[in-house]
């Protein structure tokens, strides 16, 4: 026996019908692909509009804006962070931020003016 079954026939021409089928499936329509509108932040709708009209002072505004926002991002803010870690958890000096000053109690001597703490008055009427 030669060639294929009736059925078999059928059966693949049902197969090449289906992948042919699937393929055109797969070419995209001219409408698509169909994507959702864009959500643009205040600024952002700011800037498209301020722009639609090409006049070179407003590219420059632009430019300015652009080139002020990353220097205050990339430089300023950087630069401030690392001077507050090195003025309150770096500096070595005594009596800063980063050293505890030493507790003082009554009798103790002031190192600075030489002077000694009194005592702690007594006040009868009072619990402490």
């Amino acid at each position: 026996m030669t060639g294929y079954t009736p059925d078999e026939k059928l059966r693949l021409q049902q197969l090449r019908e289906l992948r042919r089928r699937w393929l055109k499936d797969q070419e995209l329509s001219p409408r698509e692909p169909v994507l959702p509108p864009q959500r643009m932040w205040p600024m952002e709708r700011f800037w498209n509009n301020f722009l639609q009209d090409p006049a070179p002072w407003r590219r420059l505004v632009y430019k300015t804006y652009r080139h002020g926002f990353l220097v205050f991002t990339h430089v300023l803010v950087p630069a401030w962070i690392i001077h507050y870690y090195l003025k309150y958890h770096v500096a070595t000096k005594p009596y800063t931020l980063v050293e505890r000053k030493p507790r003082l109690f009554p009798g103790d001597i002031i190192l600075e003016t030489g002077e000694v703490i009194p005592p702690m008055k007594k006040f009868p009427d009072q619990h402490h």
